[in-house]
């Protein structure tokens, strides 16, 4: 994934709250300063604590390639995406600039690209955050384990709309209370918790050439995601997608992903995907922990296995209508039925906030 947040998905969330800042309970805070308003946002210093120690070392001196010099300051919003994101943290202002390092991603289940006003980090890939941040416009959660959330606005989100490519910024970090005044964002502190950071973990997607649009790295990016979700929560979500069925293959002969789970050694916890192309059918196989949870409320499996793809088929349609009406590009059917089968079961299978 480049820094260009590119995504195809813009579902329309509301948020609104009318904090000021002489109402600020305690917390760390980032005032943002425009030429079109001022935002405030909350940072989330204790459960994203590495990028917000990034994200303050470097508004207040202490981090990047100027000690003592505020490495926002003066920089600009470069790309404006209305409806999406605005994003900014670039000295280039191209895009492709960053503070000379860069660091590991840092997810959890309560940091969700679930409302305008979230802070959240762009990147290349996998570790590769730098300085360049985004604030959403709209919910994004299809952005989750791919880009790490540290804070949202609070107030002045009024403003975000009225930001136009070019605009200039100023960040001032505000500490109200113990904790924030005792958040430490120095060189040896940033060392240490990158040092902290859980190591990347092996891909848990694969795909054969050709199902997938061509005009983007879908296939990295969601091998991102499902290595993300398992790093972060220890789901494992396995998801393979194949383009033509197997020989004398039927709807209900497992032999293929039974064959996958024995040599992946699926856990009690795993869920595995099958997907083939030629004939748009899944299969799913189920961990018997994973399983129990599913059937929580109904203790038939495949019943339930057969709702829930039903259930994905109808959003999938729905999705496309929305966004093509009755041209559809080529690859975006598989594209867009993928995407709605691994978010309904990293609802399944990720712990719940």
């Amino acid at each position: 994934m480049i820094r260009a947040l590119r995504s195809t998905f813009l579902l329309l969330g509301v948020f609104t709250l009318t904090t000021t800042r002489a109402e600020l309970p305690d917390g760390l805070y980032a005032v943002i300063s425009t030429s079109r308003g001022e935002l405030t946002a909350r940072l989330d210093f204790e459960t994203a604590p590495l990028t917000v120690t990034s994200f303050v070392g470097l508004a207040e001196g202490t981090l990047g390639p100027a000690p003592g010099h505020p490495f926002f300051d003066g920089l600009t919003f470069h790309r404006v995406v209305p409806g999406f994101v605005i994003q900014g943290g670039d000295p280039l202002g191209t895009g492709e600039g960053g503070p000379g390092y860069e660091f590991p991603d840092e997810f959890r289940p309560e940091l969700r690209h679930d409302r305008v006003g979230t802070l959240s980090m762009a990147n290349e890939g996998p570790d590769t955050n730098g300085s360049q941040f985004f604030i959403t416009l709209t919910e994004l959660n299809r952005l989750n384990y791919l880009h790490s959330v540290f804070g949202e606005v609070i107030a002045g989100l009024d403003v975000l709309p009225r930001i136009a490519a070019g605009d200039e910024m100023t960040v001032r970090i505000r500490r109200i209370g113990p904790a924030a005044q005792a958040f430490v964002a120095d060189r040896t502190t940033f060392a240490d918790r990158q040092r902290r950071a859980p190591p990347l973990r092996v891909s848990f997607f694969e795909t054969a050439p050709g199902i997938l649009p061509t005009n983007w790295t879908w296939d990295i990016t969601l091998r991102q995601k499902l290595e993300n979700l398992h790093r972060f929560t220890g789901a494992r979500l396995y998801v393979r997608l194949h383009a033509t069925s197997p020989a004398d293959w039927r709807p209900h002969d497992t032999t293929a992903i039974d064959r996958f789970a024995f040599r992946a050694q699926l856990d009690p916890d795993a869920i595995v995907a099958f997907y083939f192309a030629d004939s748009g059918l899944w299969q799913l196989k189920f961990g018997s922990a994973s399983a129990a949870r599913f059937t929580s409320t109904d203790d038939h499996l495949p019943t339930k296995i057969v709702r829930l793809l039903a259930d994905c088929a109808d959003e999938a349609d729905e999705t496309l209508v929305s966004l093509y009406g009755d041209e559809v590009p080529v690859g975006r059917h598989a594209k867009v039925n993928v995407d709605t089968v691994i978010d309904h079961l990293i609802t399944i299978i990720a712990p719940q906030p």
